[in-house]
């Protein structure tokens, strides 16, 4: 029985995925789309525990985005480093699509989502499991588990359901899931400050008794530090550090829509470029290279203490992009600005 997340990586590369055939049955757990820290600690830990109690049926996590992707998350990068984790022992997109070349089925359990994304749906035979804090889309009704519930971290949920389950017979688990969890918390919430739910507070209180040595706000700024760290990436590395797509219908016509968060400014984006009219272009041939209707870029910061947000929304039809910014500027309190 492997006893750390590096084990049981190395375990389901150099054992169990080398036994695939035609007629095997696969079981995954994987993210959203975006892959942020949530995500990708909610899917190791998941598929972790789960081979802690059922080592005769274990899930191989799948990080949802291209390998090459994983650069842009340094946050994740360096936590997983911390656990001797490298890159080269994880799952990603290529690996999700070749399994289902070489086994008949895969059944999956989603975290951080719960509804199965458009580019992942041929990939998926059935979902058996989900645990989630998005809006229930009201599908897989029979999974098990099937937990949707408001929350600053799913991880937090992901954390509590197996903290539960298997704690009692199997206390040694829980340092590396507790860091890699907790650490998500912290991310989401900002340490523990802002929409921090029940089950946030449940899993806080397992994580300062498991955790006892570990200083929360360092932990923390140590996080927060990776991830802002956007130092020499260009800005089209930036759009896509995270990102989500999303599928609309207005009168019965598909509106697709891509999203990508940052942490920075417009103006911090912008002298990231030689002039205002490459960034523009830069935004212009994401929304292009995308083929997406709508692009929106999405940015949230700290200025002295004060939460800033800002919102570009860039598409070749022009009311759509109108119509976007004027439903959102009350709700989010928006002002125009000629950046």
């Amino acid at each position: 029985m492997t006893t750390t997340i590096k084990s049981f990586l190395q375990f389901l590369r150099n054992d169990h995925l080398c036994k695939l055939t035609p007629s095997s049955v696969l079981r995954v757990v994987f993210g959203n789309e975006a892959a942020d820290f949530d995500s990708v600690a909610s899917t190791l830990t998941y598929a972790y525990c789960s081979y802690q109690k059922d080592p005769q049926n274990p899930l191989v996590p799948i990080i949802n985005i291209p390998r090459t992707e994983l650069p842009l998350r340094r946050d994740i990068v360096r936590s997983l480093s911390r656990l001797n984790i490298t890159e080269d022992l994880l799952f990603f997109n290529e690996e999700f699509k070749h399994y289902k070349t070489l086994c008949g089925t895969i059944n999956a359990v989603l975290v951080d989502h719960n509804e199965v994304e458009v580019n992942s749906k041929e990939l998926v035979n059935a979902v058996t499991g989900i645990i989630d804090h998005h809006k229930d889309q009201k599908l897989h009704l029979e999974a098990h588990p099937r937990i949707v519930q408001n929350t600053g971290s799913c991880s937090s949920l992901v954390f509590n359901y197996w903290y539960n389950a298997i704690l009692r017979s199997k206390p040694e688990v829980f340092r590396e899931v507790a860091l890699l969890s907790m650490g998500a918390a912290l991310l989401d919430t900002s340490n523990f400050k802002y929409k921090v739910e029940a089950p946030d507070l449940e899993a806080l209180k397992y994580y300062e008794s498991i955790l006892s040595d570990i200083d929360r706000e360092k932990y923390y700024s140590q996080l927060k530090s990776d991830k802002d760290d956007l130092e020499g990436m260009h800005v089209k590395d930036i759009f896509r550090k995270d990102y989500k797509e999303f599928t609309f219908v207005q009168d019965h016509q598909k509106i697709k829509v891509g999203i990508a968060s940052v942490g920075k400014s417009l103006e911090w984006l912008g002298k990231q470029c030689k002039t205002v009219d490459e960034f523009n272009l830069e935004c212009i041939e994401t929304q292009k290279g995308r083929v997406v209707d709508i692009f929106v870029l999405m940015t949230a910061w700290q200025d002295n203490n004060e939460f800033k947000r800002e919102i570009l929304v860039v598409s070749p039809i022009k009311d759509y992009s109108e119509n976007i910014i004027n439903r959102v500027s009350s709700e989010l309190k928006l002002k125009n600005t000629n950046q």
